[in-house]
């Protein structure tokens, strides 16, 4: 797994010193804009379901191909 991505290219964060799959990201425009705080942030949600912001992701992680 390559560490240290950018969240428009993760595929797993890491939260928690917890590794977990990214299922969907949320405050990124079609141009790859990430979404400043104070419009709300950025951010994903894992496979089990835990809303990941800006703030808590430790880091993001890419799954190699």
């Amino acid at each position: 797994m390559e560490k240290g991505v950018s969240v428009r290219e993760a595929t797993h964060v890491k939260v928690n010193g917890q590794i977990k799959k990214i299922v969907s990201k949320w405050g990124i425009d079609g141009n790859g804009r990430l979404a400043k705080p104070s419009e709300g942030g950025f951010g994903v949600i894992t496979e089990d379901g835990q809303r990941v912001d800006m703030f808590q992701a430790q880091s993001y992680l890419r799954e190699d191909q």
